[in-house]
C-alpha cells in the first residue's frame, strides 16, 4: 500500500468515524485526568452516539455493553462468592466475544488491508475496533486504582521502567533467536495511526482486562500467595495467547505472545500498577513495530 492510498483512508475523509474514536479515546484518557463517571461517561456516551451515526455500531450492541457495565460495576463492590463467580464468568465471556469480534452489530473501521510492513512478513491489517476496547474501559472505571499524582508516577517508573526495559530486551532477544523477526528499523507511513490505535485501543484495554481484571481475580481466588501469583500469571497468559489467534495463527509466534504475557503479568504482580504493565506492553509493541520485522516473518 502506498502513502497516497493510505492517505485516502485517513480520518478527515471520515469525520463521524474519526470523531467517534476521538471521543472513545478521550473516555480512556479522562480516567487519568479526573476519574468521575460524568467525565468518562460523557465521552463514552458521545462516542456511542457517533458510532450509531457513522454505522460503526447498531443499537443491538448496547445489550452486551450494558451487561458488561453491570458486571464490572457490581464486581467492584462487596458481593457473595457465588454472585461474584457468576458476574466474573459473564464478563469474561462477553469480553472474549468482543475481542474475537463475535458479537453482531459492530462494524469496525478498517484503515489498512494487506499492507506489507516488512518484506517477507505476514500482510498487516490495521483496524480501529469499536468492540474490543469495551473489554477494558469499565475495569479501569470501576475496579482499578489509577495513578493521579506526580509522586506515584515517579514511584511506578522507578520500578516499572527498568522491569519493562529488561522484559523488552528478553523478548526481542528470544524473538530474534527464534527467527520469527529480524532487525528492520523503519518508520512506516502508518506510524501515527498505528501508535494511537495500539496505545489507546489495544494496550490499555488489554492490560486492563487481562492484568487488572482477570489476573487480579484469579490471584484472589488462589489465596494471595506467591504460588497464587505464579498461577494467576500463567492462567492469564494462556487466555491472552488464545485471544491472539485472530492476529497470527502461528505456533512459534504464539509462544512469543505467551512469554510477553508472562512478562506483563509479572510486572503487574510486582508493581500492582496497571500503568506499569501498559508501559511494558506498549513499549514492546512499539519496539517491535519500529525496529524489527512486523508483525512476524512467514516461515
Amino acid at each position: 500500500m502506498t502513502e497516497s492510498t493510505f492517505t485516502h483512508c485517513l480520518f478527515w475523509n471520515n469525520p463521524l468515524s474519526a470523531l467517534c474514536f476521538f471521543a472513545f479515546a478521550m473516555s480512556f484518557i479522562s480516567l487519568w485526568i479526573r476519574k468521575t463517571p460524568w467525565l468518562w461517561g460523557s465521552f463514552l456516551f458521545i462516542a456511542y452516539l457517533l458510532a450509531l451515526l457513522a454505522n460503526i455500531a447498531d443499537w443491538i450492541t448496547l445489550v452486551p455493553i450494558l451487561i458488561l457495565l453491570f458486571c464490572h460495576y457490581f464486581l467492584a463492590k462487596e458481593i457473595s462468592r457465588g454472585t461474584r463467580y457468576l458476574l466474573f464468568c459473564t464478563a469474561v465471556i462477553i469480553s472474549a466475544a468482543l475481542a474475537f469480534h463475535f458479537l453482531p452489530g459492530f462494524h469496525n473501521w478498517e484503515l489498512i488491508k494487506g499492507m506489507q510492513v516488512t518484506p517477507g512478513a505476514y500482510p498487516f491489517d490495521l483496524w480501529l475496533n469499536f468492540d474490543k476496547p469495551f473489554m477494558g474501559i469499565f475495569v479501569l472505571a470501576f475496579a482499578l486504582p489509577l495513578i493521579s499524582t506526580k509522586a506515584r508516577w515517579l514511584q511506578m517508573l522507578k520500578v516499572g521502567l527498568p522491569m519493562s526495559l529488561a522484559g523488552i530486551l528478553i523478548l526481542m532477544g528470544v524473538s530474534l533467536y527464534s527467527g520469527k523477526v529480524q532487525w528492520d528499523p523503519k518508520i512506516p507511513v502508518i506510524f501515527f495511526a498505528w501508535t494511537v490505535n495500539n496505545l489507546i485501543f489495544v494496550s490499555i484495554p488489554e492490560e486492563a482486562f487481562f492484568r487488572g481484571f482477570f489476573q487480579r481475580e484469579i490471584y484472589q481466588w488462589f489465596g494471595k500467595t506467591s504460588l497464587a501469583g505464579l498461577g494467576s500469571i500463567l492462567v492469564t497468559s494462556i487466555l491472552f495467547t488464545l485471544i491472539h489467534l485472530i492476529w497470527v495463527a502461528n505456533l512459534p509466534f504464539l509462544g512469543l505472545v505467551f512469554i510477553a504475557s508472562v512478562i506483563y503479568g509479572t510486572i503487574y504482580q510486582v508493581t500492582q500498577s496497571i500503568e506499569a504493565s501498559i508501559l511494558c506492553h506498549f513499549g514492546l509493541n512499539l519496539t517491535h513495530f519500529l525496529l524489527f520485522s512486523y508483525p512476524a516473518l512467514q516461515m
